[in-house]
């Protein structure tokens, strides 16, 4: 009796830390699953990854402009419902393939929702002092995770079966957690309630259609779709950057606050999606996993575990300038010929940091109402993300222009080949100018923080 009541206890200790382990993983994991079925040739096996992709980077913007009286709990296992659905067709997509789609548009939502969502929920229950929050369990934590990387080392399409039909069940303990969390209530939603933001759906469309593009066109080597997209990007840039211009005076944030967030989104998106380029081309495509993967993941860890006991180092020095100081520097090393997988690992780091000292700095934004302030926060940052992709895709073909190279030449950057010399100095030159923009962005930031802490200091005496 005492075995099987420790039994039941440890599996509701799952169930509580479920909600943690989807918001850690569904980021990485389908991607992964979905690229497994890309063949380069069909457009039925890329559309998965493509749908999966584009609604994990654009969800935030349509999170955002929806707004339909939902508190954040409703909101929750609304994503997490969606998320359900997702892994079901996941693993119904073994029996009849054209589920993957659905798969990746459901997964997709759900993961584009739930990172703001669950840290929302997250610092809500930390300043509750009545709330039924209690400290991480590490051992259901483990658990969950260790049996996702056995179910993702799994060979063929046992994988991806096994993998979602795990998150069903994860989803399902998600849903089952929060609906019996104290803090739920469950409230019946009018759509008459409901307002759209204009804005925000248009920004969401016009992200929506050029990631399909451009992931559409990386994936099946379509050297046109390629340039539609660079030049599509182009376009709307610079309609945003002359909008941004007449508008400055009516945006409410400080600037520094968005040119930061902006800033870390690019710097997360360059370091995974530029690094594989990088890595394809400089070190080999089987080397992905030690030289960017890992180093990346493992920065990701380390900053939860050890960002704390950095700062207390420099005691002299505010949280964030820490974090400034060292992405700054890990920058700098990424430009220099030093070794590759320890300048992602420092950047990782910085920028994992840096992302959590933004959590809390738009939480205590007053202005903004308590459940929508991570919403703005992820969407700036994802309009970072989602530029940055462009950027780079933008700076490679006017490397390929100057060099004389071919636009196609670009489907080849991942391929496991010898790469000519001329690629090996455009992947340098394109790297280099990555990072002095994004040096440039994060001193921008760094001078507005300053002068944000003396005005609130002066305003203090």
């Amino acid at each position: 009796m005492i075995l099987i009541e420790k039994i039941k206890t440890f599996f509701s200790s799952v169930a509580q830390t479920s909600g943690f382990v989807l918001n850690s993983t569904l980021i990485a994991i389908p991607y992964l699953l979905f690229l497994r079925l890309v063949d380069g040739k069909n457009l039925s096996t890329i559309f998965p990854l493509v749908i999966f992709y584009t609604f994990r980077m654009t969800g935030v913007f349509l999170l955002r402009s929806i707004k339909i009286g939902m508190g954040s709990y409703s909101v929750l296992v609304f994503t997490l419902i969606l998320g359900f659905t997702g892994a079901l067709f996941g693993v119904l997509g073994n029996l009849y393939a054209p589920l993957y789609i659905l798969s990746g548009i459901f997964l997709g939502l759900s993961t584009g929702f739930i990172k703001p969502i669950y840290t929302t929920i997250t610092f809500h229950k930390r300043e509750e002092p009545s709330s039924s929050q209690s400290g991480k369990k590490y051992a259901p934590i483990l658990f969950s995770l260790v049996v996702l990387l056995v179910l993702t080392a799994l060979p063929g399409t046992k994988q991806i079966s096994f993998v979602m039909l795990f998150y069903m069940i994860l989803f399902a303990l998600a849903i089952y957690s929060t609906t019996r969390d104290t803090d739920y209530h469950f409230k019946l939603i009018h759509l008459k309630d409901a307002t759209v933001s204009l804005r925000q759906s248009a920004i969401f469309i016009v992200f929506f259609i050029l990631l399909i593009l451009l992931r559409t066109a990386r994936l099946s080597f379509d050297a046109k779709t390629l340039d539609i997209a660079a030049l599509g990007f182009t376009i709307v840039f610079l309609i945003a950057v002359t909008v941004i211009g007449l508008r400055r005076k009516h945006i409410k944030l400080p600037l520094w606050l968005n040119v930061l967030s902006l800033a870390n989104g690019m710097c997360g998106n360059f370091i995974f999606i530029f690094g594989s380029f990088y890595v394809g081309i400089i070190y080999g495509n089987l080397q992905a996993t030690t030289h960017l993967y890992v180093p990346f993941v493992l920065g990701m860890i380390f900053a939860m575990a050890f960002a704390g006991k950095v700062q207390k180092l420099f005691k002299n020095l505010s949280p964030i300038t820490v974090q400034l100081s060292g992405m700054c520097l890990s920058l700098v090393l990424l430009i220099t010929p030093f070794y590759f997988p320890v300048s992602v690992f420092l950047i990782s780091f910085f920028y994992t940091g840096t992302s959590s000292w933004l959590n809390k700095e738009y939480y205590q934004i007053r202005s903004i109402p308590y459940d929508r302030r991570l919403i703005s926060k992820f969407s700036m940052q994802n309009v970072g993300s989602i530029t940055y992709q462009f950027i780079v895709v933008v700076l490679i073909l006017i490397a390929f222009q100057y060099y004389q190279v071919s636009t196609g030449t670009f489907f080849t950057f991942t391929e496991n080949v010898a790469h000519p010399q001329v690629l090996t100095t455009i992947i340098h030159t394109v790297k280099n100018w990555g990072c002095l923009i994004l040096l440039a962005l994060f001193a921008i930031a760094f001078i507005g923080v300053r002068r944000n802490r003396k005005t609130m200091n002066g305003a203090a005496k």
